[in-house]
């Protein structure tokens, strides 16, 4: 029987499988991270206030929302290899429209573009990974998180440096390089998705939803779309105001942005660990709950004791990245298929993400008007206990549909 021109064919080497799905995860971030370090800096040389620069750092959560509502059908019609390489085409233009020197306009328009760029790429990997991985999803996962936030702790810990250099609009541009030379590196699949189509001669390029019950209507997509939405809006809050929370309490510019870098760069302990522990256990429930428990002890460091900062940025990085790759991890295991897990990225990342966009919004406008991060991080301690009880449902061993 053949196979939907969405499913295409794998590749003779896993290694090389593997590979391409990492240089895929390696760009997924720093496009994005290396903003944070640098939020105060744009302010000031564009003039533009904590809430405008709160909506400068929502934009890739909405973007993320909205693109993922939409690109499961795209993989369906064009195929996931294609539609990922030019996910990454447009990343880099995206990337360079956003490091002109054309003011607000640019800065906006092109993070709006590369923002839509990494959201096919969030979508479809977790997709990739379960057609091309379907007994190693919780390894591979960790070690596709674990690139991924490897990636953004660079980008975080070497932006301030890098833009006392060479200026902050050819820092946030540096990137565009990467996503070029991954493009080259994924194309080397798209041989195989022609000879795949090729075979499937007579199926229509546009296929139809696979079969199957409405995610919609799935108690349990809804659980992992609520947990994915918490901890994607607790993770873009502090990606662009945790230097700000920082420098209030007296850190360097240059030291915020060491450990916001450190605040990512722990989660590649936290991705390989927890897809570990993931790979062996039949319920995920304890390891979400224990990594919201971690998280809530960052948070309230953070609040209680600011002086003791790098510890929290450690303590709650490590838990953030973990949060990641579970959110990633539920979609894949819940699903049954690389169509199902398509669909349910779709909707947990499309619905989750919007959601979370409200993070770094909310945030730099309740600064404004109370100018203290005190209740900024209060709220994120709620946020930390409701994903808690929202992940005791959605680690359950049990299918969306």
């Amino acid at each position: 029987m053949s196979r939907a021109p969405w499913s295409s064919a794998r590749h003779p080497s896993q290694l090389m499988l593997l590979v391409s799905v990492l240089i895929v995860a390696a760009n997924l971030r720093p496009a994005i991270t290396a903003v944070g370090p640098l939020i105060e800096r744009i302010g000031d040389d564009t003039g533009l206030g904590p809430a405008a620069l709160g909506l400068l750092g929502a934009i890739p959560a909405m973007g993320f929302g909205v693109v993922a509502l939409f690109v499961a059908a795209a993989g369906r019609r064009w195929g996931l290899e294609r539609t990922i390489f030019f996910a990454l085409l447009f990343l880099a233009a995206g990337t360079l429209l956003r490091s002109l020197p054309l003011g607000g306009f640019s800065l906006f328009a092109g993070t709006i573009l590369l923002s839509a760029a990494i959201g096919v790429g969030n979508v479809l990997v977790p997709a990739v990974v379960k057609r091309d991985f379907p007994g190693r999803v919780p390894a591979v996962t960790g070690l596709y998180t674990a690139v991924l936030v490897g990636c953004a702790a660079v980008a975080s810990g070497t932006a301030v440096p890098v833009a006392a250099a060479h200026g902050w609009e050819l820092t946030l541009g540096a990137s565009a390089l990467l996503a070029l030379v991954s493009a080259g590196v994924w194309s080397t699949r798209l041989r195989s998705a022609r000879r795949d189509a090729a075979s499937a001669a007579g199926t229509p390029l546009l296929t139809p939803e696979p079969p199957g019950g409405s995610m919609w209507r799935s108690a349990v997509a809804w659980q992992v779309t609520g947990y994915f939405a918490l901890q994607s809006g607790i993770f873009y809050l502090m990606l662009t105001w945790f230097p700000a929370i920082q420098t209030s309490h007296g850190f360097s510019e240059a030291s915020a942005g060491l450990w916001l870098g450190a605040y990512q760069a722990v989660g590649i302990a936290a991705s390989l660990v927890v897809g570990a522990v993931m790979q062996r256990a039949a319920d995920q429930r304890l390891t979400l709950l224990a990594l919201a428990g971690i998280m809530l002890i960052g948070v309230l460091g953070m609040l209680l004791i600011p002086s003791a900062m790098p510890a929290w940025a450690v303590i709650a990085g490590f838990a953030s990245g973990g949060n990641l790759l579970v959110g990633l991890t539920l979609i894949s295991m819940r699903a049954r298929t690389s169509a199902e897990a398509s669909r349910l990225s779709g909707m947990a990342q499309g619905v989750g993400y919007l959601l979370a966009a409200v993070g770094p919004l909310l945030a730099g406008t309740l600064f404004e008007v109370t100018e203290s991060w005190s209740p900024v991080l209060w709220i994120t301690v709620a946020a930390i206990l409701a994903m808690a009880v929202v992940g005791s449902f959605a680690g359950r061993r049990v299918d969306v549909l």
